[in-house]
This record gives C-alpha cells, structure tokens and sequence, in this order.
C-alpha cells in the first residue's frame, strides 16, 4: 500500500497533478452536478495552480522564434 505523503513532501510534479485533479473535479462539478459557483471555484483554484508551476514551460514555449 502506498505511504501517504505530507504537504511538505510534495514534488512539483505533484503540485502540478494537483492543478490538473482541481480542474477536472471544478468540470465535473460544473456540467455533472450543475453547481456552477463551487465548480468555478475549484476550475479557477486548479488554473492558478497551473499557471504557477506550468508557466514558465508555457511561456518558454510561446517564446521559441522557429515555429
């Protein structure tokens, strides 16, 4: 069985797969569960989670001159 992790041990990589989880359960609770304000909160909360560890990559990325 796995060993659960604390907040203190968390990698990047699982910081960003969070973002991910918090973005598709704000989906999901948006379009399944037609709560549109508690799934907003949570699409917006995974977004700016995203936009912290996933922007720079992004940003270098729109930056490469040879497209």
């Amino acid at each position: 069985m796995a060993k659960e992790k604390s907040f203190s041990e968390f990698t990047m990589k699982d910081w960003k797969n969070f973002g991910i989880y918090l973005v598709l359960i704000g989906l999901l609770i948006m379009f399944v569960a037609n709560e549109w304000l508690i799934g907003l909160g949570f699409f917006l909360v995974g977004i700016i989670f995203l936009a912290i560890f996933q922007g720079p990559k992004i940003l270098k990325i729109l930056k490469k001159e040879n497209w």
